[in-house]
């Protein structure tokens, strides 16, 4: 039987190595990181690494709520790119513990995913909607056993846009399982810590491998090329 993990696991070990230039997706601005974090020379991949490090060394250190406060407003809206937010979605992105938030299930979970990274970047990884494309994707186009759709989130992206409407209407047809609201960021988690092991790295490289395959996963998937 074909299971997600060891699709994931196969998948990965065409890409993951020393230098993971796979990952080239916007260059940080290192005009805007928040005061006192300063980048080293490296490509993008290496670059994200070190700063969500960097973002959750001075979280842990700080004695300010105010600061703890920025660090998660800049990985959530400078770094993210994600605006549209309440004032009040902040304040729970703020100040509910990682616990909390995951209980939250999929709402806000592009936002409160970047969040809880920041508590620990070794323990928790950011679900968005090219993650959760990628999940689905791989899925369809490795025909594996007992399939699980996770949940499907809006994207500006076009690719994925028609990737989210395609994969929707495969799962309806396909009858394919409905992701528990209640324990799928676990098992996603779960998912990446299994991959990571395998390839002695961590769970961040395995989510940004999802993260940046997701346009050419799609259309892998459904030919659309």
């Amino acid at each position: 039987m074909k299971k997600l993990t060891e699709t994931i696991t196969d998948y990965a070990k065409e890409f993951i190595n020393s230098e993971n230039d796979w990952y080239s997706w916007r260059e940080i601005n290192e005009k805007k990181l928040p005061t006192g974090i300063e980048l080293p020379i490296g490509n993008q991949y290496f670059k994200n690494l070190i700063l969500k490090q960097e973002l959750n060394n001075k979280w842990q250190n700080s004695d300010s709520d105010e600061e703890k406060n920025e660090l998660i407003k800049y990985y959530i809206t400078t770094w993210g790119g994600i605006h549209t937010n309440s004032q009040d979605s902040m304040n729970e992105y703020y100040n509910l513990s990682a616990n909390e938030l995951i209980q939250k299930g999929k709402k806000g979970i592009a936002s409160w995913s970047k969040a809880i990274v920041i508590h620990n970047p070794n323990k928790y990884a950011i679900f968005d909607a090219r993650v959760a494309i990628s999940l689905n994707c791989i899925q369809k186009l490795y025909n594996i056993d007992d399939k699980i759709l996770f949940p499907v989130l809006s994207s500006r992206n076009k690719v994925v846009a028609k990737g989210n409407k395609l994969i929707k209407e495969t799962a309806k047809n396909e009858k394919w399982e409905k992701a528990n609201e209640d324990i799928f960021y676990n098992q996603y988690l779960s998912i990446l810590e299994k991959v990571a092991q395998e390839y002695n790295t961590n769970i961040s490289t395995v989510e940004m491998l999802l993260f940046a395959k997701a346009e050419e996963l799609v259309e892998l998937t459904f030919s659309l090329n």
